[in-house]
């Protein structure tokens, strides 16, 4: 395949689409002096529709990653600069999260500590979507060729809080979670700024070709399947 074409498609490729997003990784000027989290950020050819009409919901996962509880002090600190700007600029976004907002406490299951927070509303087929995207980018960036099955993707860290049955739904969440630690304990971790993001590739058993373990802020951690056919 030319690589000339589009990560996603056919089409040719007019631009090129950082892998993440790049809004993900702070700006020099909200970083300490001589902290540079933007250097030799991952790209791959893009056509213009799978690039600029994905702004949106690039915006959206920046918000709902930066603000999961596990997340690094990067991403305490992000928050608190760019976002907050961004926040201030156009309140729309945030307010998606924060329409149905409940206090609650969660138990940091590591360390035992108890933190007063808010559950918040994500739309969870949204930000799979935009996670599915960046898996497909990834997959092109690695293997120089496209991916034509499908990509499931797994947030490990979407957790239920306020339903009844939290314990019984979050169950399967925190196994996989589990699974994939284990699965990729061996494996390489790819990306320049780990800080902000890195990635784990590993082969799969059919039906499943490839699996992919992303961090983000190294506490928000997302599983990838790549299976073949549709």
């Amino acid at each position: 395949m030319s690589a000339t074409q589009c990560y996603m498609c056919d089409a040719t490729a007019t631009s090129v689409e950082h892998v993440p997003p790049r809004c993900l990784f702070p700006e020099q000027k909200d970083l300490p002096s001589g902290v540079d989290l933007r250097k030799q950020l991952i790209t791959v050819p893009s056509c213009d529709v799978h690039n600029t009409s994905k702004s949106k919901d690039d915006e959206y996962l920046l918000y709902a990653l930066s603000m999961n509880i596990p997340n690094n002090p990067t991403a305490s600190n992000h928050f608190a600069t760019k976002i907050l700007r961004a926040i201030q600029r156009n309140p729309s976004v945030i307010k998606k999260f924060t329409e149905k907002q409940i206090p609650v406490k969660v138990e940091d299951t590591q360390t035992g500590e108890i933190h007063e927070t808010l559950a918040l509303q994500v739309d969870r087929q949204r930000l799979e979507s935009a996670l599915m995207m960046i898996g497909r980018a990834l997959y092109f960036h690695h293997f120089k060729t496209r991916w034509n099955g499908s990509v499931s993707a797994y947030p490990n860290f979407l957790l239920a809080l306020t339903e009844p049955n939290a314990r019984e739904l979050n169950e399967p969440v925190e196994k996989m979670a589990a699974l994939a630690e284990e699965f990729f304990l061996n494996q390489p971790c790819h990306g320049e700024n780990q800080d902000v993001f890195s990635y784990q590739v590993a082969a799969g058993q059919s039906p499943v070709e490839t699996i992919m373990l992303l961090r983000f802020y190294e506490g928000s951690r997302v599983t990838l399947l790549f299976r073949n056919g549709g």
